[in-house]
């Protein structure tokens, strides 16, 4: 009996037709009546029956068949089943699901089902069902079944990822069922690990790690010397307790700590801490005298200064990591690494996997937070102490002005390649030392930086509490040309074209429309009163539709020093877009500036590109709800990112001229944006995204979708040349975490992240 139905059949004999199944709504999901096949999902869990369309007890190897399209922000999908004799217990089994939406799973049931449901995904969104049905497998389906999944991984996916899961050449020939399963995890939708698993299958260091590590430190030359500050009072002395054990317990022990408390607390937090060599206690105004024995003197250019907070954790290899980086890199001047978080048990949550350097990001939030080490010469730089006291020129700085006021000054003096994030999460902090009081003093710390570099802005804090960064505009602001594609669909170009004119509070721009063989009568009606608008021309390209050679034609006749790439399905939304965009790309070393999109329903289509998660190149934070800050907060700070799409997109146009402008003979539809992105970071020069111009996009109207042979066939051509041309990019973004899924670009996280550890090497 399956779904409660009595049978007079046990299985489903094999090589027998498939048994289609229909869903059926159990929780947390309902019809979209205006949309056909479209759910939405109405709650955290969403379920659906699977009923089949006759009597059936599956049992032994299955095939679960169908296609999931889903559109959200969780895509773990997992199928329950209730078997004969066990009323009420479920066991579930995790559905991959390709980027394309295939569901095609073998599963195994070792006694007879009578209920089967499924999660297609997790919270809010929408998801469309195609048939789902099973198939009895026999042994003969059942290895061909995981012989072509482990083949189509070992073809599409990096050798190193797959050895990342234990899938090497090796693995199918020894355990073909075992090496199905690895396979599985790569697969482009495999559900989310919560962040303990993850931490439990991938974070863990082995004996073995920890045999590596000594050697490997017993052989260094030049063993860098590390001062970890602490501010603590009286009331911190447990918290401070085990932030020192966990200094005592490093993998590598060159380091000296500084506590610093109030002058009349420092005898007391002696008396409390049991002296070490290691250790001193004293106050930043007088008292410098240490607890056991005195300090050993700082060598600037070599030593390497912390701040961390009482209660923190460094985890056991923190330190050997960031000398391991800092011999191996002697041009670094300012290390950081990942973070996360202390529970009220102790346990560890709430991972912050950053981005590599992003001056805008930074100028956002203290992106960083205390993961940071600053090499002596740096910190002397930065402080105006002199050279013997540095750790205490250090905390006084950090004291005076705050963490994100000195990381600020410290960077203005720093080009990129001084800067190294180390991907592990190597310190742990408690969860009410989140940056309260940084927050507070950032706008300060923001303004003094801008003005330090005499850059003309304006601070204030966004609805988040991050600062959002005005850059004004020169009295004689430049021209922008704003280049609008089209072809017949007049209802949206008109709202576009209206909204730009009518909304815009910048007004020095012309709008270049460039017609691409429209045909009906009534966009060729309005294109010609277009025509007699003084901010509008009208051009004709007549040739077949190619994206990239009708912007660069266009191009050649704008009259703007900016160009302002924009497609004819979008629709203003902040009435200072333009402004905003113009203030970051005049700004030093930007080439060119994306908006924030949203669909027509206010979700998030857009909010910067990543390259190389999903295989490509893919937008970040796709159907978010319209206001939610996403990972870390990214989706609502202004940061520098690899890509934006060419739906808007703000460049210069000397630039976009001595780059040759868009690839419009091996991309003339789709990637060409990214590609341009990507030559600009090329030429030295940074791509940065700002959500503080919205409009909304509505996604490919005009030209369709990519459902004809000939389209598909072209979009394959096109990754093709995207994967080839910019394979060393793809294999890294450095805006988008390696310890975050590279197999979709969703900041889950990755089951098999290509992260070098340092004793591995």
């Amino acid at each position: 009996m399956l779904n409660g139905v009595s049978t007079a059949r046990e299985s489903l004999p094999s090589g027998s037709k498939r048994m289609h199944l229909q869903p059926q709504v159990v929780a947390d999901v309902r019809r979209d009546d205006g949309t056909g096949g479209q759910w939405l999902v109405t709650g955290p869990k969403p379920r659906l029956a699977l009923i089949p369309e006759y009597d059936y007890q599956p049992r032994g190897w299955v095939l679960l068949r169908g296609t999931l399209h889903r559109r959200g922000t969780d895509f773990t999908a997992l199928l329950f089943t209730e078997f004969a004799g066990s009323p009420g217990q479920w066991l579930e089994y995790p559905v991959p699901v390709s980027l394309k939406g295939t569901v095609l799973q073998l599963v195994y049931f070792e006694r007879p089902v009578t209920r089967l449901e499924f999660q297609p995904m997790v919270g809010s969104g929408s998801f469309e069902l195609g048939d789902f049905c099973i198939q009895k497998v026999n042994r003969a389906g059942l290895f061909v079944r995981r012989v072509q999944r482990v083949r189509h991984i070992f073809a599409t996916k990096p050798r190193a990822r797959r050895e990342k899961i234990g899938l090497y050449w090796y693995t199918p020939f020894l355990d073909l069922g075992r090496s199905y399963d690895l396979a599985n995890r790569l697969r482009g939708y495999y559900p989310t690990l919560t962040y303990s698993q993850w931490l439990d299958e991938v974070d863990a260091l082995t004996r073995d790690d920890r045999r590596r590590i000594a050697r490997q430190v017993q052989q260094w030359r030049v063993r860098p010397r590390f001062w970890v500050v602490v501010f603590a009072r009286v009331a911190d002395v447990d918290r401070l307790r085990i932030t020192l054990n966990s200094l005592q317990a490093q993998l590598y022990s060159n380091v000296f700590v500084l506590v610093i408390a109030p002058r009349d607390q420092v005898a007391t937090l002696r008396a409390l801490i049991t002296a070490a060599a290691w250790l001193t206690i004293q106050s930043l105004d007088g008292d410098r005298e240490a607890a056991a024995i005195a300090r050993p003197v700082v060598v600037a250019a070599q030593d390497w200064l912390m701040t961390v907070p009482p209660g923190a954790l460094l985890a056991e290899h923190a330190l050997y990591w960031f000398a391991s980086v800092a011999l191996r890199d002697r041009e670094c001047k300012l290390l950081y690494s990942d973070h996360d978080f202390l529970d009220a048990d102790g346990g560890r949550a709430d991972p912050e996997f950053k981005p590599d350097w992003s001056l805008e990001l930074l100028r956002s939030s203290n992106y960083i937070h205390v993961a940071v080490a600053v090499r002596g010469d740096l910190a002397l730089s930065v402080s105006s102490i002199a050279c013997e006291s540095l750790p205490m020129a250090m905390a006084s700085a950090v004291a005076d002005v705050g963490l994100h006021a000195y990381l600020l000054r410290a960077t203005e003096r720093l080009s990129a390649k001084e800067i190294h994030h180390i991907p592990a999460v190597l310190l742990h902090l408690p969860r009410e030392d989140a940056l309260s009081v940084e927050k507070e003093r950032s706008l300060e710390s923001v303004a003094d930086h801008l003005s330090r570099l005499t850059l003309n802005a304006r601070v204030s804090l966004s609805t988040h509490g991050y600062c959002r960064v005005r850059y004004l505009l020169p009295a004689a602001p430049p021209m922008v040309s704003i280049v609008v594609p089209t072809r017949d669909g007049l209802q949206h170009l008109r709202a576009c074209v209206e909204s730009v004119l009518a909304m815009s509070t910048y007004r020095n721009f012309e709008m270049v429309v460039v017609d691409n063989q429209s045909v009906e009568a009534e966009t060729l009606e309005y294109l010609a009163t277009l025509q007699i608008h003084p901010q509008v021309r009208v051009l004709h390209y007549p040739q077949r539709f190619n994206y990239a050679a009708i912007n660069n034609f266009a191009v050649t006749v704008a009259r703007g020093e900016a160009l302002c790439l924009l497609n004819n399905d979008t629709q203003v939304i902040t009435p200072d877009w333009l402004e905003e965009m113009l203030g970051h790309l005049i700004q030093p070393e930007v080439g060119v500036v994306g908006a924030k999109l949203y669909f027509s329903d206010g979700r998030v289509q857009h909010a910067g590109d990543t390259v190389g998660p999903g295989g490509c190149a893919h937008h970040l934070h796709s159907f978010l709800e319209h206001d939610a800050p996403g990972y870390c907060g990214r989706a609502v700070q202004a940061q520098d990112l690899s890509a934006v799409t060419g739906a808007c997109l703000l460049t210069w146009r000397k630039l976009y001229a001595d780059l040759g402008g868009l690839d419009e003979a091996n991309l003339p539809v789709a990637f060409n944006d990214v590609d341009y992105c990507l030559r600009v970071r090329e030429a030295r020069l940074r791509v940065v995204w700002t959500p503080y111009a919205e409009l909304y996009h509505h996604e490919s109207l005009s030209r369709g979708k990519d459902d004809s042979a000939e389209k598909i066939a072209q979009t394959a051509r096109e990754v093709q040349f995207i994967c080839k041309r910019w394979q060393h990019v793809l294999d890294h973004d450095p805006f988008y975490n390696p310890n975050l899924s590279y197999e979709r670009p969703d900041f889950s996280l990755s089951l098999a992240p290509l992260v070098a550890r340092p004793w591995l090497r």
